[in-house]
């Protein structure tokens, strides 16, 4: 396990069967107050995994404080009972904690006299599925040799966000399924990576082969010198996974 303690957070667990690649970069800001996580096993055959973006919102106190708690609230669940579940079963449990850490991040603000809060794009795998849920403005991209489809829409309107988890009023996430398969590749970032980047570039990215942890974090570390160019002010984070052969097994 990795972690990162600078404001924001990271763990990046695995054994087998998924790569992934990492990116956690300040921008031109102090500190980045995002947190993320992977954490994946697999026993017989049969595979579970988490992937998760929480990017603060701007302009509100202690952003690292509601990314990190949101991250560490859903990681203790997955690996304590969530992985146990059937997607299904997630997804409604997974509804009730997104729930309960909206009402505890908007009591923790009237305490302390603040406004909190974060966006959550969280990726659930099952073998040869992938739930996901959805507040705020990070994406989630399915990444084929011949086609790139965004997964997620943001919660935006004109211009300003509208759902997040600790502010303003309680909604259910949004969320998909889909079937995946060896090969298959997906991109989960804030916005501070997304913007400005054209799908046709995305598009180009899953023409490249990428089997390994290493080649995923050189794809990362390339979109992030584009981004420097961009001039992008922003954090940026990102997770880029695949379902293939890895070799051996063992944690960063």
């Amino acid at each position: 396990m990795k972690k990162n303690n600078d404001k924001g957070e990271f763990f990046i667990f695995r054994e087998k069967e998924f790569y992934c690649g990492h990116l956690w970069e300040k921008g031109e800001r102090d500190n980045n107050e995002d947190s993320l996580v992977f954490w994946q096993f697999s026993k017989e055959g049969n595979i579970k995994a988490l992937a998760m973006v929480c990017d603060v919102i701007g302009g509100l106190s202690k952003g690292e404080e509601a990314s990190s708690y949101v991250v560490r609230q859903v990681s203790n669940w997955f690996m304590a009972e969530g992985y146990k579940l059937s997607l299904q079963k997630q997804k409604m449990k997974l509804q009730q904690l997104c729930y309960q850490m909206h009402e505890e991040l908007k009591k923790y603000g009237e305490e302390k006299g603040i406004r909190l809060g974060t966006t959550m794009t969280c990726v659930l795998v099952d073998t040869k599925k992938v739930v996901w849920a959805h507040y705020g403005d990070c994406r989630l991209y399915l990444l084929k040799k011949r086609s790139v489809q965004i997964l997620t829409k943001e919660h935006q309107e004109a211009g300003k966000l509208v759902r997040a988890l600790g502010v303003g009023e309680w909604h259910l996430f949004s969320s998909g399924c889909k079937r995946i398969k060896k090969g298959d590749r997906f991109l989960l970032c804030s916005d501070g990576l997304y913007r400005n980047i054209k799908l046709e570039e995305v598009r180009q990215w899953g023409k490249r082969a990428v089997n390994d942890d290493g080649e995923a974090n050189r794809m990362l570390r390339q979109l992030l010198e584009r981004k420097k160019h961009l001039k992008e002010q922003d954090n940026i984070s990102a997770l880029y996974f695949g379902y293939g052969k890895r070799e051996g097994k063992g944690k960063v």
